[in-house]
């Protein structure tokens, strides 16, 4: 039940604000205390607390008041006068949490500041069923991508792991991001009546669970039509292209999956590792000396790689050549500065062509600093629109 007085009458809220005031004169309306959002977090002490809503561009700040000494914090329900049941966030110092809200809210946070800045998973709120099941959603997904973020680790190599624990620690990355896929979808089929269920849509690949998608839209339309956070949704689910019926080629390694690492020597016999870039966001370019369309993508490439790199990115480029003379001199020729050029001189027989499933090309996987892949099958200005994203 959400905090109102009188739940069953959450719309129209002129009803509620009527219902609740004849409750009241019978009985006083039920609650969690003083009206607005009051609470205490350990680490909070004398820190800003600012209350903010959905903006055209991000968050906007409603409301700001400080922590005491103990870290205790009162939103008074001045703030909370006009607002329509939305999602709201709290902005504690450098974390934040977020709840569920509108004007009759009483809501009593308990918990403690995460010991980096972030969302703030160790938390209790009181007085709203809905904020609390949203928080108790979050928290579970921040813990598995924590544990993804480990297996990600082993599965690129960065943290020494051998070939084969790569290989296994990919395998269970895969199976866990899996997991982590149904436990939202099976939370938004439990909730597409109401925000929680809304608002969890935001962890789901919106052009593969778009039929899901628009069920949740639909649904909530009554009691959340007017809020931005539907609104937003409501836009980004009607402009999703429906996912693609027939397979492509190149679609082993796909977005949200670990990097796997390999390592391979340059034209001066160097070896380098994909794994070297970490903390960059990188492109895998796979191209070789006789592929004209290869060359002719070679100048986007370029042109993004001079434009980026002082943000911090980097080209890892594999070639499917077999001679070696012809691979440097299509570096030269294409203007390719960039110093991570490897190759096994094997062609299609190559061990990255096989490692990565790589049909044809050129193909290109682009990942972020933590070595996650975030696009592939990216062609002239898409590569540059996903920079401008990421950087």
């Amino acid at each position: 039940m959400h905090s109102f007085c009188c739940p069953a009458f959450r719309n129209p809220l002129s009803l509620t604000l009527l219902l609740c005031g004849f409750v009241a004169i019978l009985a006083g309306c039920a609650g969690s205390g003083a009206d607005g959002i009051h609470g205490q977090l350990a680490g909070a002490e004398e820190a800003d607390v600012r209350l903010a809503a959905v903006g055209a561009r991000g968050f906007v700040d409603l409301d700001t008041v400080q922590a005491d000494a103990n870290g205790n914090f009162s939103i008074p329900s001045e703030a909370l006068k006009t607002l329509a049941l939305d999602v709201y966030k709290v902005n504690v110092g450098e974390s934040h949490f977020f709840v569920i809200a509108d004007s009759l809210s009483r809501l009593r946070v308990e918990g403690a500041l995460p010991e980096t800045p972030g969302i703030i998973t160790d938390l209790d709120i009181a007085g709203d069923n809905w904020s609390s099941g949203f928080a108790a959603f979050i928290a579970e997904v921040v813990s598995k991508n924590d544990s993804l973020g480990i297996l990600k680790q082993a599965a690129s190599g960065s943290n020494g792991s051998t070939v084969q624990e790569q290989i296994a620690a990919k395998k269970a990355y895969d199976a866990m991001r899996e997991g982590l896929t149904n436990f939202v979808r099976q939370t938004v089929r439990d909730h597409k009546n109401d925000p929680i269920g809304l608002m969890a849509l935001e962890h789901l690949d919106l052009s593969a669970d778009r039929v899901l998608a628009q069920q949740v839209i639909d649904s909530t339309r009554v009691l959340m039509g007017h809020s931005k956070a539907h609104r937003n949704l409501s836009q980004r689910v009607s402009t999703q292209a429906k996912p693609r019926q027939t397979a492509r080629r190149n679609d082993l390694i796909q977005p949200g999956m670990a990097m796997p690492d390999i390592t391979l020597t340059d034209p001066e016999g160097q070896e380098r590792s994909i794994s070297d870039l970490r903390g960059k966001v990188v492109l895998v370019d796979f191209w070789a000396s006789w592929c004209g369309p290869c060359r002719r993508e070679n100048p986007n490439v370029v042109r993004a790689w001079k434009e980026y790199r002082d943000q911090g990115f980097e080209v890892f480029s594999i070639s499917l050549d077999k001679d070696a003379t012809k691979w440097d001199r299509a570096i030269k020729q294409d203007g390719l500065i960039w110093p991570y050029h490897v190759s096994d001189l094997r062609g299609w027989n190559s061990t990255a062509a096989e490692r990565f499933g790589i049909s044809s090309i050129p193909h290109a996987i682009l990942i972020d600093r933590d070595g996650t892949v975030v696009a592939t099958h990216l062609r002239g200005p898409q590569l540059e629109t996903e920079l401008e994203r990421l950087l």
